[in-house]
């Protein structure tokens, strides 16, 4: 399979490669990646060194399911999916990846592939950040700062959907 493999050494730090096709595990799925957005997983776990093992980075991903390991019961061949890799050695730079069973959701069929594959990471962001200080309540008021970034833009529809007065903000 192809995939984008980081290194640091050398000019070029991202290279496109051939490497082989993962095979899923004990309660894990082999996906056909159909988009992976860059999240700032991926960038901030360059830059700080933290390393995918074969090099692969890519932690929001979506695709479709073409095989599964043993103990899959949610989750079947064929089943378009979505999810973030980053807590399972990343992955979705590639054709293929791997992922728990676990950690996937499957992807609604009017959310196309491109949009579903930038949800995971920015999306639970959102709802953690909401939520840290308690559940946001109707008729809360909620400020969100950086509403125009990934995770702003989910805060804002989150809280909303709450039914809190949102106050959003974007740069000076």
């Amino acid at each position: 399979m192809k995939a984008i493999v980081f290194s640091r050494s050398g000019e070029t730090a991202l290279t496109l490669r051939e490497l082989e096709q993962p095979v899923p595990g004990k309660g894990e799925v082999l996906l056909k990646v159909r988009a992976c957005s860059i999240s700032a997983a991926d960038y901030r776990s360059m830059k700080l060194g933290i390393s995918a093992s074969n090099g692969v980075y890519g932690a929001d991903v979506a695709g479709t399911v073409v095989s599964v390991g043993e103990r899959v019961n949610r989750i079947a061949v064929g089943d378009d999916v979505m999810g973030d890799l980053a807590s399972c050695d990343f992955g979705g730079f590639a054709e293929y990846a791997v992922a728990p069973e676990a950690i996937l959701a499957k992807k609604p069929a009017q959310v196309s592939f491109e949009a579903a594959s930038t949800i995971s990471l920015s999306g639970v962001t959102a709802l953690q950040a909401l939520r840290l200080g308690g559940e946001t309540q109707p008729g809360q008021r909620v400020l969100i700062l950086g509403a125009g970034g990934g995770v702003g833009t989910f805060a804002v529809q989150l809280a909303k959907y709450c039914g809190a007065e949102v106050t959003a903000v974007c740069g000076t």
